[in-house]
């Protein structure tokens, strides 16, 4: 092995800027530095990730806070999270890739880090081989492991198991009737529990019918595919046209390293094995005048808990960025498949447990998108009419996390307007049922012996905004209906409505759920910049159209374990340590980490520097058109300037014409192909 002083060191020329993600040379280093400095260690590398720069000292970096000198050269770190085996004892390490030195290293009790690729793919292999998975599966009349096949999960909380001194995973289990199968067609009725530590199962549940005469339930082996083999060609629609998304004269955005230059908007990116995509320092060319507006944006954290009660499925509750990773989970991206026209991609890169580094391709994809009408007003005096398109940059990645596949993008508009939408796909987590069993309220067979329970998604944004400064104030806009009934002086139509906004001055009060009553939204203010019109300060405005309450019980093993999901809106002050809503360790956690216990102290969040965590979601009842392979569920938020420019943004872009898009009639009937007397030409 190399000595630290034959290692190459990370140097400002070799990365462009602090806020790069890691590269593969240099998680390579992070590891050898960390494996000399503690060579008596048998060391599995769970994590090796950008230590992101301190706030202060990033800002003054970009020049976003003029106090004191400015800091221009900033030491390059990498946080590496690792473990030793037999033991698993966890440790925290901070490398300095600068000086080639390992900074910190702390033991940390007590937890258990997220789920890598690694684990994965070993659990799997593992509980085919396991004598004990093998007679069940001999039982159900399967002698040929080959076709069985297992989804490792998290195993969230196990009353079997309490605590996390050991390092669990449930499988759940499946079949395939040929290499293609889709194995969600023939779930089984057991549960795996595997000790990743020892690499052994412990124990198997079976998944008892409920209300039935069957002791067990046979294995349900009609084929339900959606690959085109098993659809056949013969089969396929034949008047789909094709649709070409083209730019002759190129894209309108630019890039350079991991920042962004589109349409007055200027940001960074960068990929890290947990949040995936991250979006930093956006900004927004307004004028003469370069406006700060978000520090970082990223998926904090989300969770998908079933809603069936009973054994194991109350384990079911995925938290698909804790335990699992956006990043690790991320796919290499298809050209002309996942996204469309005029593609710029960027490959994403991260560590295996030997501490090697492999890369993603094309992980995120860039591009712009025609988006309708941006805004058109005719007067009906004269006709004229005046049209503009809009369109937006959308900077996105998919993940696909055991049977469920997201498309997570964020998307940038013309007229200021930030939105971030998820597109739920992929396929439904079945389980199987007796012949005469019944869902028995909590789901929907889906087809025969088929069940797909009934569950939701919830997603939390971690915003760090720097709306004009990084001193904000979140606050809550309700509509009420004036308080005097029709016929009063003050409201002798009735039609009278007025707005409230409340400001959250501290982290109690910084905690709201919605309410359709009064059209309530939010909005991140800054209240040291009044606009020149309103007399008031300036904002950005909060809103969603997918909102659902956690159906779950508060004290229920997820409602302790997922409390971000409780409210839309939580305000904490800016805590460098306040990364991820259901904490650090998120895997077999407990709940005392998280947001929900951060804001059990009440803290200043007033005109200081805030981050706003904001919940969206969808209660997903399925339905049989979801199976077996899912259509797209939409779901997001938006944020839009709110008095915070002195007009409409998109003014200057220039009005619709078909000499520059291109449109032309469709001629879609026989007649029109051959140019009757009806038809209208161009």
């Amino acid at each position: 092995m190399a000595t630290v002083k034959e290692m190459k060191t990370a140097t400002a020329s070799s990365y462009a800027h602090p806020l790069d993600s890691l590269s593969g040379e240099e998680i390579t280093l992070a590891a050898q530095i960390t494996r000399q400095a503690k060579p008596q260690l048998n060391m599995v590398f769970n994590t090796i990730t950008l230590q992101e720069p301190e706030k202060k000292k990033m800002m003054s970096y970009l020049g976003w806070n003029t106090e004191g000198p400015r800091v221009t050269e900033i030491e390059r770190e990498a946080l590496v999270v690792a473990m030793e085996r037999p033991s698993m004892k966890v440790f925290e390490g901070v490398v300095s890739l600068t000086t080639g030195k390992l900074k910190s290293w702390t033991f940390v009790p007590d937890v258990q880090p997220i789920l890598t690729m690694d684990d994965m793919f070993e659990v799997e292999e593992l509980v085919v081989k396991d004598e004990k998975v093998i007679a069940e599966c001999r039982e159900l009349g399967i002698t040929d492991m080959s076709q069985v096949f297992n989804d490792p999960w998290a195993i969230a909380r196990h009353v079997n198991y309490p605590g996390r001194s050991k390092r669990l995973m449930q499988a759940l289990m499946y079949m395939r009737t040929c290499e293609e199968d889709n194995q969600y067609a023939h779930p089984l009725d057991f549960v795996p529990i595997v000790d990743v530590g020892e690499m052994k199962v412990i124990g198997i549940e079976r998944i008892k019918p409920r209300d039935s005469k069957f002791v067990r339930p046979t294995i349900p082996l009609e084929k339900h595919n959606f690959l085109p083999e098993f659809i056949g060609e013969e089969n396929m629609r034949k008047d789909v046209k094709p649709i070409i998304i083209q730019q002759p004269q190129g894209v309108s955005f630019t890039v350079k390293g991991q920042e962004i230059d589109w349409q007055k908007w200027n940001m960074r990116i960068s990929m890290n094995y947990r949040e995936g995509l991250v979006i930093h320092n956006v900004s927004y060319q307004d004028g003469a005048e370069k406006r700060p507006l978000f520090y970082r944006l990223s998926l904090s954290e989300m969770v998908v808990p079933y809603a069936d009660p009973h054994t194991p499925h109350y384990r079911k509750h995925a938290f698909d960025v804790g335990e699992y990773g956006l990043g690790l989970c991320t796919n290499g991206l298809t050209l002309g498949c996942d996204c469309l026209g005029s593609i710029y991609y960027f490959d994403a890169t991260f560590n295996d447990h030997k501490g090697e580094a492999y890369t993603v391709p094309n992980a995120v994809c860039l591009h712009e998108e025609d988006h309708g009408i941006l805004f058109k007003h005719t007067d009906y005096r004269n006709g004229r009419a005046h049209t503009v398109r809009g369109r937006r940059l959308v900077i996105s990645q998919i993940v696909t996390v055991a049977n469920y596949d997201y498309g997570l993008y964020y998307y940038f508009y013309q007229d200021g307007t930030f939105e971030y939408e998820v597109k739920a796909t992929g396929e439904l987590n079945t389980h199987v049922l007796a012949q005469d069993e019944t869902p028995g309220g909590y789901g929907v067979i889906v087809a025969p012996q088929i069940n797909a329970q009934y569950h939701q998604h919830f997603f939390t944004m971690r915003i760090d905004p720097m709306i004009d400064g990084p001193n904000n104030t979140v606050g809550q806009v309700d509509c009420h209906r004036v308080p005097y009934p029709t016929g009063h002086p003050n409201n002798t139509f009735g039609n009278g409505f007025y707005s409230e906004t409340t400001m959250f001055r501290d982290s109690h009060q910084a905690q709201a759920i919605p309410s359709y009553e009064t059209s309530r939204v939010w909005k991140i203010f800054n209240e040291n910049r009044l606009h020149p019109y309103t007399k008031a300060p300036v904002a950005w405005k909060v809103t969603s159209m997918h909102q659902a309450p956690l159906m779950a019980q508060d004290d229920s093993v997820v409602g302790e374990r997922a409390g971000f999901a409780k409210k839309t809106v939580w305000v904490t002050p800016y805590d460098e340590k306040q990364m991820f809503a259901g904490g650090f360790y998120c895997n077999q956690s407990d709940g005392s980490d998280g947001v929900e216990a951060w804001v059990k102290e009440k803290k200043d969040v007033s005109n200081t520097d805030v981050v706003l965590w904001f919940t969206f979601g969808i209660t997903h009842l399925p339905r049989v058109e979801d199976f077996p392979v899912m259509p797209v569920e939409y779901c997001g938020f938006k944020m839009q300037p709110c008095n915070f420019f002195i007009a409409n943004p998109g003014l200057d872009i220039a009005p619709t014409n078909k000499k520059v898009n291109q449109s032309v009639l469709a001629k879609s009937t026989p007649a029109e192909k051959e140019g009757s007397c009806c038809s209208t030409k161009l």
